[in-house]
Order: C-alpha cells, then structure tokens, then sequence
C-alpha cells in the first residue's frame, strides 16, 4: 500500500498532467484532490492498450467500490483485483492511502505463494508415500531410468552420513509433479472429485506451478503489468484447489 502522503495527486481539471504521470510513471491511476490531498471525489484511471504505448487518463468520480479497507490482507484482496488495478483505502472511515496490483509484487504476498507452494510439495510427497511409491527406492514412481539414478547419486553420501529418509524426499519440485501425475491411484480419484476430471494435457496446466515457483524463489518481479496479473490469477488460485484435493485423498484409509 501506498500511505496517504505518499499518494501521487493532482487537481480535478489537470488531466493533461495525470496523463503525464500515468504514462511516464506507469501509475494505474492518480487521484484528483480539491483540497490538501486528503479527500478525492475523482480520480484518473489509466485506459491502456488505445495505441502505440499510450496510457491515456480517463476521470472517473469515486464511488463506495472504490474503497477498501487498509486491514484487508493481501491473500484475500487477490480476488478484488480480477478486473480492476487500484483501490484507495480506509482506515477510521477516512483514506489511508491507495494499492495497487502490484502490491502483490511484495515480500509477504510472495511468501505466502511459498508457503502454498511448499504445501503442495510436501502434500505431494505424502500421497505417493501412502500407497507404497517411493519410500526406500525409486519403485512406483513412474520417473525415467535416468532421473532416477541422478537421484541415487545424489542421496547415497547424504543417507549413509545421516541415517536414511524416504527415497520420494530427494525428488525436485519438477520431478515430484511429474510422479504425481503419472500416479493412477491419485488420478482416479482426482477424476471422481467435482472438476478433477482432467486428461494429462490439462492435469499439466491446471497444477503445474514449477515456473511460478522459479519466480517466487528467485526474487523475480512476479507481476510486472496487470496483465501478467491477470494472466496468472487463475494458476494461484489452482494452488488452493490442489491443496484440497491433496488432503482429501490423504484423508481418506489407507487400503
């Protein structure tokens, strides 16, 4: 969030200057203030894509769905933004200041993708240990003879010096969606639950989050437009959706 007094403001009638700022800043939006640039019955919004890289500032009076609490946290304000960029928001019914899409470029948003991220990794590890795959050897992991012996190589100093883990924990993050998705069990079921009936193609695009991981990881900007934004809203909201479907068939006895 932006504070109030770091809020980028104009004058209700200066649209020239508002366009200036929203297409040399790339701002989403700048508000218009009569007075101390507290208070905006307006604001300029940035209408892109009209030509040749112009951002061109469209005045808009506020309204009650301009305005979002300063409280709300950023895992459910993901939602809010599904078709718009900004918010201006309130603390004591009065503005507090204004957020963008690309406040979901910060720190905290980004661990809590991690967070989810790992969830599903871990989550994955225990579906393919519960029916047998993978504990003490590559078996009933459906990997390549070649990633395996990486694998094996790789594993062998670490279970001799530390007393041995399960086989499946030394899988990367690619290789455990890819076991995962060529395990018939957690298909089956996965087929049976509402909207889980995917072909391999689709299982790929629905819950393959690997270079959404790589950014997250690496420090990448993980938004750098609001189409990106937009792009990518429908991949993060599947990482909740695979969380569910990964403690259902946990959940269910072991046969």
């Amino acid at each position: 969030m932006v504070p109030l007094d770091q809020v980028k403001s104009v004058k209700p009638r200066e649209e020239e200057e508002a366009a200036r700022i929203i297409r040399e800043m790339r701002y989403s939006v700048v508000p218009a203030s009569n007075d101390d640039g507290r208070t905006f019955n307006s604001v300029f919004i940035a209408e892109r894509g009209l030509g040749a890289g112009e951002n061109i500032a469209k005045k808009a009076k506020t309204v009650v769905s301009d305005y979002i609490p300063e409280s709300t946290p950023l895992a459910e304000a993901f939602s809010l933004f599904d078709t718009r960029e900004w918010y201006l928001t309130i603390r004591a019914n009065r503005v507090s200041g204004l957020i963008t899409y690309w406040a979901f470029n910060s720190h905290e948003f980004r661990v809590q993708l991690y967070t989810g991220l790992s969830r599903i990794e871990e989550l994955s590890r225990n579906v393919l240990e519960k029916d047998g795959c993978g504990i003490t050897d590559g078996t009933g992991l459906s990997l390549s003879d070649k990633a395996l012996q990486m694998i094996r190589g790789r594993i062998g100093p670490v279970w001799r010096t530390n007393g041995g883990n399960r086989f499946v924990d030394e899988l990367d993050y690619r290789q455990v969606h890819t076991a995962l998705g060529k395990h018939q069990r957690w298909r089956e079921f996965l087929a049976k639950r509402p909207g889980g009936a995917v072909n391999d193609a689709e299982y790929g695009q629905r819950f393959n989050f690997s270079d959404l991981r790589n950014s997250v990881m690496h420090g990448r900007t993980l938004f750098p437009t609001y189409r990106d934004f937009t792009s990518s809203g429908t991949k993060i909201k599947r990482i909740g959706e695979l969380i569910d479907h990964l403690d259902a068939y946990l959940a269910m006895p072991s046969t």
